[in-house]
């Protein structure tokens, strides 16, 4: 790795392969669920991708659930850009992004809680978010014995977020 990749953009379906492949060595660690390439086409304006170049090396997603609730989710980093912030940069670029399509609350479950709560996220019970319980965590091996922390950014945490990370 030379530098940090400059370009967090918006996700195009000529990514999904690439973010496909990133998230896949995640799954076996339980650390995000698994995605065809056929899923992520399919839901690739959810994503946002860190490129190095052309090259995919993060990638994050965003779900919305309505009424002002947004997850982030799928969050990867290419192992060879792990540990230089990377990570926290794609989870400020996707916060944004949910305020800007109206979330007053973006939360996401963990195993990491750490790389949030840093950022201003607090910790939460997770049964605050039942939507997210039924649509994915019925599908997920680990949803009798899940080992996730909730984290949330909400209303004027949210704000003060967003002004203090949005670029001028």
């Amino acid at each position: 790795m030379n530098s940090l990749p400059r370009r967090i953009v918006p996700a195009s379906v000529d990514h999904a392969e690439a973010i496909a492949e990133l998230l896949l060595p995640y799954v076996p660690q339980g650390i995000v669920l698994p995605r065809s390439p056929e899923e992520v086409r399919r839901l690739h304006a959810d994503f946002l991708v860190a490129l190095d170049g052309a090259t995919v090396v993060g990638a994050v997603a965003l779900r919305d659930y309505g009424a002002g609730l947004q997850e982030v989710r799928s969050l990867v980093v290419c192992p060879s850009y792990a540990g230089h912030g990377l990570g926290s940069r794609l989870v400020i670029a996707a916060t944004i992004a949910a305020a800007a399509h109206e979330a007053d609350r973006v939360f996401a479950l963990t195993l990491r809680p750490h790389l949030f709560t840093r950022l201003g996220f607090s910790e939460v019970p997770m049964d605050l978010f039942p939507q997210k319980v039924w649509l994915d965590c019925v599908k997920c091996p680990k949803r009798d014995r899940c080992d996730e922390i909730a984290v949330i950014l909400q209303d004027e945490e949210l704000q003060r977020f967003v002004q203090e990370h949005r670029e001028d």
